[in-house]
C-alpha cells in the first residue's frame, strides 16, 4: 500500500445523516430475499454469540465480491478490482480479535451506535488504490486480514493481538468513530458547547496556507496545537466538524489512561478537560466505563 494513504485511508469516512442504529432491515418477503439480517445457521458459534450480545456481524463469507462492496446501508462506488476472501487459516484469529475488540465496549453503546458488520476479508481494492482498512455509509467496516497498515504487526498471538497491535486497534478506532457519530440524531451539545465552535476546516486552511509561504515546520506544529488547545479538541483535525471531533475523543479514551490523558491534553487545556468530563458522563450512560478500558489497553500495551 502506498505509504501516503495509509493514514487517509483510515480517515477517509464517509460522514451519513445522524441516527441512531437502524433496526435489523426487513426486506420484502415475494422477492424471495430472507426476513431477519442475521448470520447463517452454520456460521461459528462464536459470530453468533457476537451478534447477538453486540448486535454486530463478524463477516468473512461472500459468493460475488461485489456483495462486500455493496452493504445494507453503503456501498463503495470506487472498488473496481474486488476483494479477496479470508483465507481458512486466519479465520480464528479474526475472530479473537473480534472478541476483544467488542468485549471493550458496553453491549447497549453497541447496540444503539456500532456498525451493522465488521468484514474481515484478505485483500481489498487493488493497484494504487488497495485498502487495508476502510469504513462506508454508518453499515459496514471493512479490515483486511492479516492487516498490513504501515506499523502494523503479524500477527503471533491472537487472543491477544488486540493488546499487542496498538497501530492496527488505533486505527479501527479512529475509522468506528465517524460511523458512530453518523448514528446519533444530534452532536452531543453539552460536549460541543464545552469546547469552541467548529469551522468546517477554516483555521486548518489559514495555517497550511501560511506553512506554504515560510516553510516553517515549528510554527507550523505550534499553530496546529494552539488551535487543538484552545478549541478542546485533540488535533486541530477535531476543529472542522463534530464527527471528527467525536471520533477521535473515543478513540483516545478507549486506548489510554487517564493518567497519560490527564498529563498530555488536559492539564494544559481548560476546554479540554471539560470536554473530557462530558464525554466520559455520556459513555458512562450507556454503560461503558471507556476510561476503565483505556487504562487496561494501555497496562496491558506496556510503554
Amino acid at each position: 500500500m502506498k505509504p501516503i494513504y495509509a493514514s487517509l485511508l483510515v480517515l477517509a469516512a464517509l460522514f451519513g445523516g445522524g441516527c441512531s442504529k437502524e433496526p435489523q432491515p426487513g426486506f420484502t418477503a415475494d422477492l424471495g430475499i430472507a426476513k431477519n439480517y442475521t448470520p447463517p445457521a452454520d456460521a461459528p458459534a462464536e459470530v453468533k454469540e457476537m451478534f447477538n450480545r453486540y448486535d454486530v456481524w463478524i463477516r468473512m463469507d461472500f459468493n460475488d465480491w461485489k456483495e462486500v462492496t455493496n452493504g445494507v446501508l453503503g456501498t463503495d462506488p470506487i472498488n473496481r478490482w474486488g476483494a479477496g476472501k479470508i483465507d481458512d487459516d486466519q479465520r480464528s484469529s479474526a475472530i479473537m480479535y473480534s472478541q476483544a475488540l467488542l468485549s471493550n465496549v458496553s453491549e447497549k453503546f453497541a447496540k444503539t451506535f456500532f456498525p451493522m458488520e465488521i468484514f474481515f476479508v484478505k485483500t481489498y481494492r487493488g493497484s494504487f488504490w488497495a485498502a487495508d482498512l476502510i469504513n462506508f455509509g454508518r453499515s459496514r467496516l471493512i479490515v483486511c486480514w492479516p492487516n498490513h497498515l504501515i506499523g502494523a504487526l503479524p500477527v503471533t498471538d491472537p487472543a491477544n493481538h488486540y493488546y499487542m497491535d496498538s497501530t492496527l486497534t488505533r486505527a479501527i478506532w479512529s475509522a468506528l468513530g465517524p460511523m458512530v457519530a453518523g448514528r446519533m440524531a444530534t452532536p452531543i451539545s453539552e460536549f460541543v458547547l464545552a469546547g469552541k465552535a467548529y469551522d468546517n476546516g477554516e483555521a486548518l486552511d489559514k495555517i497550511f496556507k501560511q506553512y506554504e509561504k515560510d516553510r516553517d515546520q515549528d510554527a507550523l506544529n505550534k499553530s496546529r496545537d494552539e488551535v487543538a488547545r484552545n478549541g478542546g479538541f485533540i488535533t486541530i483535525g477535531g476543529s472542522t466538524n463534530f464527527d471528527v471531533d467525536f471520533g477521535e475523543w473515543m478513540k483516545l479514551l478507549v486506548t489510554e489512561s487517564y493518567d497519560n490523558i490527564k498529563t498530555q491534553y488536559l492539564d494544559n487545556s481548560p476546554a479540554r478537560a471539560r470536554k473530557y468530563e462530558v464525554i466520559v458522563k455520556f459513555f458512562n450512560s450507556y454503560g461503558w466505563d471507556i476510561q476503565k478500558c483505556g487504562n487496561y489497553y494501555r497496562q496491558r500495551l506496556g510503554n
